[in-house]
């Protein structure tokens, strides 16, 4: 989409994509283990590991949604906490991801079915390690990183939150 603005007394034109909303998760194990996933994303042309992450369907609460992609790309279910919220890329996209943080972690008996596009393999992994992967670039997602940060910070200042 292109919208002409007025800024500092100036107009201007800008194209930007109207996305819809999102929820991350960051889900922590009974042993302090991340649930990380690896996938195929086409924009990048290769598998990135990520938080398990996903859209926020026509009327359905963040929450839900979350509840909805941990499930799904996870097979578990959880307590969840909001931690925050975000744009993705305000420069040029609409869309706002609600983070949370999953914990007391089961995992289900009915998973629900994956996206037809995702072909997900779960990773678990220590908080240090993932930080790690962070550091050399490993972890290459924005979102990811910044929730891991987020996540990091928070349990330094509020030690065992989960």
């Amino acid at each position: 989409m292109t919208a002409k603005f007025r800024v500092n007394g100036r107009f201007a034109r800008k194209e930007y994509i109207q996305y819809s909303n999102s929820v991350g998760i960051i889900p922590i194990d009974n042993n302090n283990n991340l649930l990380l996933i690896r996938q195929y994303r086409f924009a990048a042309n290769k598998s990135l590991i990520e938080i398990p992450a996903g859209k926020i369907e026509n009327g359905e609460k963040p929450k839900i949604a979350a509840i909805r992609e941990l499930n799904e790309e996870t097979g578990y279910t959880g307590r969840l906490t909001p931690l925050t919220q975000w744009y993705l890329a305000p420069g040029y996209s609409t869309e706002k991801m609600y983070l949370f943080l999953a914990t007391d972690l089961k995992k289900i008996k009915n998973r629900l079915a994956m996206d037809t596009d995702e072909m997900i393999k779960l990773i678990r992994v220590n908080l240090q390690t993932a930080l790690k992967k962070c550091i050399r670039g490993e972890i290459e997602d924005c979102k990811t990183i910044s929730g891991l940060m987020l996540y990091s910070q928070l349990n330094r200042v509020i030690p065992n939150q989960n």
